[in-house]
């Protein structure tokens, strides 16, 4: 048996990334035990055998391995002559075919075109109902129309309370679906209400610009409303986005003592200690000089009289 491959993309695989890790083991083993064609035997206890000679691993759980492995398109199961096989699907992108002959018979043309023609009619079906439900919607959900956005797309997201869709929407966001979700004029009074310093309805048609050019970063139906909460706050810790408001506050805001509610300066203490004592030894002198004088005339007074 020669060696097999197994490229590095492998560990970024999505379809790998699905399985079990016994599934994933199990997938591993058929790439070593299947012939230059990428087929084996499809019995169960050939299977057991051939991978797990050591390994106490039920038939039910290989059972189960290989449906996960079929369902997700990494092995076709199929029957020749009433006996099953087994065919890695992406065998030829990525071994090399040395032999010229397999081992096991291929699965045959009939049965893939089979095959074929009801994965095709499995999808039209599936794009039928999504058809119908896009009507339906359609007729159900009345057109909105904004006075911000005339031209606004009517894939509008469903999963609105009643009283929110029939108000008016002033902007959509899109989702990680496609899908358009509708920013009512109740929402953006709360959101002028919580955040005052913002200006509301250009902040969301930011918000609109940058989900448009960041596809991978879109939110789901439940977290749009949580991201657009924290977009806002935290322009409004930044100090806003020059709403009236916003401008009035910043004109009259001045620096508040964090003990009174006063205007706060600079000042030199030693320099006002200093002229508060100035001040009251002036004071001193001017309440004493006074006194003085009173008290000379007095004196004088008495001293005259006293001679007389």
């Amino acid at each position: 048996m020669p060696n097999r491959i197994l490229k590095e993309s492998i560990c970024r695989s999505e379809d790998i990334d699905s399985l079990t890790w016994f599934e994933e083991v199990l997938f591993y083993r058929l790439i070593v035990i299947c012939d230059d064609f990428g087929r084996f035997d499809g019995r169960i206890k050939i299977i057991k055998g051939s991978c797990f000679p050591l390994k106490s691993v039920t038939e039910k759980d290989i059972e189960r391995a290989l449906n996960k492995l079929s369902a997700v398109g990494l092995v076709k199961l199929y029957q020749v002559e009433e006996k099953p096989y087994l065919q890695l699907v992406t065998w030829s992108s990525h071994q090399t075919i040395r032999n010229q002959k397999s081992k096991y018979l291929e699965c045959p043309s009939n049965l893939r075109e089979k095959e074929y023609l009801q994965e095709k009619e499995n999808d039209c079906m599936q794009l039928k109902s999504i058809e119908n439900n896009c009507m339906q919607l359609q007729a159900n959900v009345p057109v909105i129309q904004s006075e911000y956005n005339p031209n606004l797309n009517t894939n509008i997201c469903s999963e609105q309370s009643s009283s929110e869709q029939h108000e008016q929407a002033v902007i959509t966001l899109l989702l990680n679906t496609g899908e358009e979700y509708p920013i009512v004029q109740s929402n953006v009074n709360e959101w002028a209400e919580l955040y005052p310093a913002i200006d509301i309805i250009q902040e969301l048609r930011n918000m609109k610009g940058w989900l448009i050019t960041n596809q991978r970063k879109r939110k789901t139906k439940g977290g749009i409303l949580r991201f657009v909460n924290s977009w806002l706050a935290k322009k409004q810790d930044k100090g806003g986005t020059g709403s009236s408001y916003a401008k009035t506050v910043q004109a009259t805001a001045v620096k508040q003592n964090r003990f009174v509610n006063y205007e706060q300066r600079e000042w030199d203490f030693k320099e006002i200690e200093k002229m508060e004592k100035e001040r009251l030894v002036q004071e001193a002198d001017n309440r004493q000089k006074p006194k003085d004088e009173r008290y000379a005339t007095l004196w004088a007074k008495i001293e005259g009289g006293s001679g007389a």
